[in-house]
């Protein structure tokens, strides 16, 4: 009786040690601040006697800030950012990380991963008034008609500059991935003879060869030195379109030319980011329970938490044998957040006012 006593006491003993420890784990991996990730941002320094290596770690924080705003901020809010002091920036940072560090020719070169706090800096943005938008990239079927009304003539594939040129031009905070379409005499009849109405024209035939639902159709009219873009920008069902006109152009110039694609690309750009703005000032509280017991669920739950850029803030509230209780801090509406928690496979009880992962 005596052993069969101990045998359970040590039991006990383990049990509470291993749930003490596992929700030790759970609570310090939470408070680990969730962070915006910018990695291999590249340095290279003179390495000689005025080498100073926190300089050269000052410049791939600012560099990484730069990159990630232009990933996450929409062109006309850069200038609210554009004088940000170096002591601001460094405050928003998390944590960094320095790889493959080399010294070869009397210069220093090393890749850096810098992590930003997610709290701190979409605290930041809100306070200049700036809606940040999710890092999200996405492939877009692409359709780039080039008109030159001087010799009436349109180009789909050969001699169309921007379709030639497209994707030479990238940058590393570019969201969306461009996938034009294949030279096809077909497609270049269909258009050809739809060219009087190309504006209005619908593209469907063309588009359903490939099986993408999101499209851009991007169509330049060429007048002497004046260039007009019209850009049909199709996405969850919803059609935007956009106008830009450039005067004093020379598409025989290369570098002029790349200047117009990259602006072209900036604009497309900035449409896609806003429809992913995160409405900072909208802090929707949300309670969750989950069942202690299922640690696996747990850890998986945890893991995605950190993975939604639109959860300001998650953090345990209560832990009972029954349920561990989260207050989640959600910049968006309730359905929004359990669509994204349905695309994780994250099945929710809503019946009560405290939901419950089922």
């Amino acid at each position: 009786m005596y052993t069969k006593k101990k045998f359970f006491k040590i039991v006990s003993f383990t049990i509470v040690y291993l749930s003490t420890l596992f929700f030790s784990f759970i609570i310090i991996t939470n408070a680990q601040s969730k962070i915006f990730k910018i990695e291999d941002i590249e340095i290279s320094e003179p390495f000689n006697t005025s080498f100073n290596k926190e300089k050269v770690i000052n410049k791939a924080i600012l560099k990484a800030f730069n990159e990630f705003s232009a990933t996450v901020i929409i062109t006309k809010d850069i200038q609210k950012i554009t004088y940000t002091k170096l002591n601001e920036i460094k405050y928003l940072v998390d944590s960094f990380e320095i790889k493959n560090e080399s010294f070869l020719n009397r210069k220093y070169i090393a890749k850096f991963n810098v992590n930003f706090n997610k709290t701190k800096t979409l605290n930041f943005f809100e306070k200049k008034n700036i809606f940040p938008s999710l890092k999200r990239n996405k492939d877009f079927l692409t359709i780039l008609i080039f008109i030159d009304n001087d010799t009436h003539q349109i180009f789909l594939y050969k001699k169309n500059p921007f379709y030639e040129n497209w994707n030479n031009i990238n940058e590393k905070f570019f969201l969306i991935n461009y996938i034009l379409i294949d030279e096809d005499l077909e497609s270049l009849e269909i258009i050809n003879k739809n060219k009087e109405n190309i504006e209005n024209f619908k593209f469907d035939e063309i588009i359903k060869k490939y099986g993408l639902n999101d499209y851009i159709i991007s169509i330049f009219f060429k007048n002497k030195q004046e260039l007009r873009i019209l850009s049909k920008f199709y996405f969850d069902k919803n059609l935007k379109i956009i106008n830009h006109k450039y005067t004093d152009i020379d598409l025989s110039d290369q570098k002029k030319l790349n200047n117009l694609i990259l602006k072209t690309k900036t604009n497309l750009e900035d449409l896609w980011k806003s429809n992913n703005l995160i409405n900072t000032s909208l802090k929707l509280p949300i309670n969750l329970q989950i069942d202690p017991k299922d640690t696996l669920k747990i850890v998986n739950f945890e893991n995605d938490m950190d993975k939604v850029d639109l959860i300001y803030d998650y953090y345990i509230t209560n832990i009972t044998n029954k349920n561990i209780n989260y207050k989640i801090i959600f910049n968006g509406s309730p359905k929004q957040f359990l669509k994204i928690m349905e695309e994780n496979d994250i099945d929710i009880d809503t019946e009560n006012e405290t939901w419950k992962i089922k």
